[in-house]
């Protein structure tokens, strides 16, 4: 029985890895956009011809990525009626009816998790599951539940992990192969030879900006009530360094939980100051972020919530605190005056592009910098947001799919987007991305390179401030980049030396 209406042409590579995962549970890594979809299709009807009673689960983590897998599928799939997709905007008892009748399914993790706690949904007869962007199956996200009871429903499992970036770490890829019962680890980077002819180049330029000298002022100011809170740390031998350079807001996210621990068992006065004195200094750094990363306006409104409450004892201290008082006068004194140069330089940028027909899209970490964005190109290009859905200003997952295809239609030629944007997509009409800012993450730094270059040649263009915590962020980011194949290599091998040791028992 053949199930395709239109025939897949693989890649050799994709054939490749066809024939591996064919035979072994594994986890997947392929460069965005080359196609891990279509192993996924072509295993999903190897898998439904071998059990043809059974179903398959498409997991994706949202609507719109799983509404894009769909599209593909039915595109290729003789049986467009048997391939269903639910979310929880569909109602419970007409996602149990849809489930008895479907063939592949394409699901969000939460949907389906929620179905198999209320037995709306068993997996005793799905031949196989897709985790796509499945480097998220760690802790307690909903991946690790599904596959669990996967395992226990169905006994000897199959399953596809898929995914660009799995992170630089390799004890956590290994977490994420054991959590969703994957054997081995199948890696094609972009200079592979195999898949070197279907790479289109990308012009990585980074670009250096400075901070206006007002801005400057402001930063030295904030640097400064920051030293002197961190002094009283270091004495205390909560740190060991009280030199900026040398901290991260991780270090005292970590010092804040363990005070709290020690707060459940005794009630000591000191500890309520350092819970203070931590806030403090946590909200200074973010202070500190926002200035050098996004300008002064975000401040500004950062400034004026820390005010609206000052009952909290780390918000009445701040503003108690000379240096922070005369930071928070000279933020609202430029606040109209002085704006970030990365918005000019974006300005800049898209204005020279536009003639050219050029599709940009602009990553930026905060939601309020991605609509000032929006609102300073509007003037002379076709701007769009795309955020996510929460809050009352968030886009709804119709809602993101229709701007995707408006993107790609034409509408508009600029996308501004979030972190939303950053994984697993498909905008193939993108041919330049700007970086607002540089993300501390190897992860995310390859989702967002992913967005464009899939046509044709690729042009992205990072923007940092010199001497401020972008120019960090730079440097850590591209670090855990190149670190993340070694870290794919010593999971592949780590795997590999467990499957051995089990046959040696024998």
């Amino acid at each position: 029985m053949d199930f395709f209406k239109k025939k897949l042409e693989l890649r050799l590579y994709q054939e490749k890895i066809l024939e591996k995962v064919s035979k072994s549970n594994c986890l997947v890594v392929l460069p965005t956009g080359l196609g891990k979809t279509f192993i996924g299709l072509s295993l999903s009807a190897l898998m439904l011809k071998k059990f043809p009673n059974d179903f398959v689960l498409f997991l994706a983590p949202t609507k719109p990525l799983v509404e894009q897998h769909k599209k593909v599928f039915i595109e290729f799939l003789d049986f467009e009626d048997k391939i269903i997709s639910v979310s929880g905007n569909t109602a419970p008892c007409e996602r149990k009816k849809q489930y008895g009748n479907a063939k592949i399914i394409f699901a969000t993790p939460q949907t389906i998790q929620n179905d198999l706690i209320l037995k709306r949904i068993n997996l005793k007869d799905c031949c196989l599951i897709v985790y796509d962007e499945c480097h998220r199956a760690v802790g307690d996200y909903a991946y690790v539940f599904i596959s669990q009871v996967h395992a226990a429903q169905r006994g000897n499992i199959r399953v596809l992990g898929l995914s660009a970036s799995p992170g630089s770490d390799k004890g956590k890829i290994l977490e994420v192969c054991k959590n969703l019962f994957l054997d081995d680890v199948v890696y094609k980077g972009e200079s592979d030879p195999d898949v070197l002819p279907y790479i289109n180049k990308k012009d990585v330029e980074v670009i250096e900006l400075r901070l206006p000298d007002e801005l400057e002022n402001i930063k030295k100011m904030l640097e400064t009530a920051l030293k002197k809170r961190l002094s009283v740390m270091k004495a205390r031998g909560l740190i060991n360094t009280s030199d900026i350079n040398k901290i991260g807001k991780k270090t005292f996210l970590a010092i804040n939980a363990d005070i709290s621990k020690k707060l459940k068992d005794s009630k000591d006065p000191e500890l309520f100051k350092f819970i203070s004195l931590n806030s403090e200094i946590i909200k200074l750094l973010y202070c500190l972020e926002l200035l050098q990363t996004q300008g002064v306006k975000p401040l500004v409104s950062y400034f004026s919530k820390l005010k609206s409450n000052l009952k909290i004892k780390s918000n009445s201290s701040l503003f108690q605190d000379e240096d922070f008082r005369q930071a928070v006068l000279c933020a609202f004194d430029v606040e109209e005056k002085i704006e970030h140069p990365k918005f000019a330089k974006i300005k800049d940028i898209i204005d020279s592009g536009c003639e050219k027909d050029s599709r940009f899209i602009v990553f930026t970490q905060y939601r309020e910098t991605a609509k000032r964005i929006v609102e300073s190109l509007e003037d002379f290009a076709k701007p769009v947001l795309f955020i996510g859905q929460a809050g009352k200003q968030g886009l709804s997952q119709k809602k993101q799919l229709a701007v995707i295809e408006d993107f790609e239609s034409g509408k508009f030629n600029v996308l501004v987007a979030t972190s939303v944007a950053e994984e697993g997509l498909h905008i193939p009409s993108a041919d330049c991305a700007i970086f607002f800012e540089p993300v501390p993450s190897g992860l995310r730094m390859i989702q967002r390179k992913g967005r464009v270059g899939r046509v044709k040649i690729g042009r992205i263009i990072v923007l940092y401030t010199k001497g401020c915590i972008d120019e960090k962020y730079l440097f850590v980011g591209r670090a855990k980049e190149k670190k993340m194949k070694f870290a794919i290599s010593d999971a592949k091998d780590a795997l590999i030396a467990g499957r051995q040791k089990k046959l040696g028992d024998f």
